[in-house]
């Protein structure tokens, strides 16, 4: 995962919200029971002491997350946080922050709506972090939030709104149609396996030199190993979560891909693709062959303009909106970099699928 060589400005101040204080911090690691609690109310089961670890410990291969939480007392009532990640965009990196774990209590969300306690956490973190280098730790900020989120966040004047990301679906009963030509080769990898890392990187150094104006997230190995692999399970002993498939061609010259898929459930999700861009109508057709024979009914993929347009004649089934695509208005942007239609974004560009 990124690290930021800029530090965050240290955030500690109070507010009033509804007559009631409210005491704006830093997340510190000392907060992960308070924050797992907050989003097992907020989203459901799904987050625990591993599942902080992963995402906001700082080591090099945790995600080193970094969030401003709003608290009444010893309570943790309102948090906005972010990854960092890597964005490319024309050959050139970006520090950039994937935005996550927006959440409200539910006691408190019908309160000053507009000046409460989301306004107020969201505003802090994204001033703190985000703005023009060298001043700020990350230049881009960007995340996945529901309609709803995002109209009151443009509304506050705290996202732009970047348009939408869509779900495509594609069926996989049709396994005669389903057949890859005879020179190309589609197989299981395991990210333990030594091969691995020169696969991805290798991957990602292609995929990287094509990218020309759009902006994508950087997906080397050391980001697909923490991204995927490192996931902690949903449960112990549970089957893995996410699977690596290589695809290669033998003809007219070598070279590799990677996709991941999601296998568990009766609509199969190809959540990332890393490699020749041009590749991806044969990752796809490889990607629902996979479903079928893991007795799947169809294919699902989040997809940003640029990869929708990509995938285009692929015998789509239906297309339906999954996310909006919001940027901070802290983000240091030219107005034409606030949509979507130029980012490059899959499934896995989002910390929760």
């Amino acid at each position: 995962m990124a690290d930021a060589s800029v530090s965050a400005i240290p955030l500690s101040r109070s507010v009033a919200v509804g007559g009631l204080a409210l005491n704006l911090r830093d997340l510190r690691p000392q907060d992960a029971t308070a924050v797992v609690a907050l989003h097992r109310q907020v989203f459901g089961p799904g987050a625990d002491a591993p599942w902080f670890a992963w995402k906001y410990g700082p080591s090099t291969e945790q995600g080193v997350g970094q969030g401003v939480g709003a608290w009444h007392g010893d309570a943790l009532v309102a948090c906005c946080a972010g990854l960092p990640r890597t964005l490319w965009r024309a050959g050139e990196s970006v520090r950039g922050l994937q935005i996550g774990d927006v959440m409200v209590h539910p006691d408190w969300r019908g309160i000053l709506t507009r000046r409460g306690a989301f306004f107020h956490t969201s505003e802090s973190f994204y001033a703190s972090r985000l703005g023009a280098a060298p001043g700020r730790p990350f230049q881009v900020g960007f995340g996945f939030p529901s309609q709803r989120h995002l109209r009151l966040a443009v509304l506050l004047k705290l996202l732009h709104d970047g348009g939408s990301v869509d779900a495509l679906h594609w069926p996989v009963q049709q396994a005669p149609d389903l057949t890859l030509p005879w020179h190309w080769r589609w197989r299981a990898i395991d990210p333990a396996h030594p091969r691995f890392d020169r696969v991805a990187d290798a991957a990602w150094h292609t995929m990287r030199a094509a990218a020309g104006r759009w902006t994508m997230g950087q997906r080397d190995a050391n980001y697909l190993r923490w991204r995927y692999a490192l996931r902690p399970p949903v449960a112990p002993q549970a089957p893995a979560r996410y699977r690596f498939f290589e695809l290669t061609r033998a003809w007219p010259f070598a070279g590799s891909g990677l996709a991941v898929l999601d296998l568990r459930a009766a609509t199969a999700c190809w959540l990332d693709w890393v490699g020749p861009l041009d590749w991806m109508p044969m990752a796809s057709r490889a990607c629902r062959l996979e479903a079928a024979r893991c007795g799947a009914t169809g294919l699902s993929a989040w997809a940003s303009p640029p990869v929708a347009q990509g995938l285009a004649g692929t015998g789509i089934a239906r297309r339906e909106l999954c996310a909006g695509f919001g940027m901070p208005l802290a983000s240091d942007l030219h107005p034409d970099q606030s949509t979507c239609s130029g980012w490059w974004m899959m499934g896995g560009d989002t910390d929760f699928l």
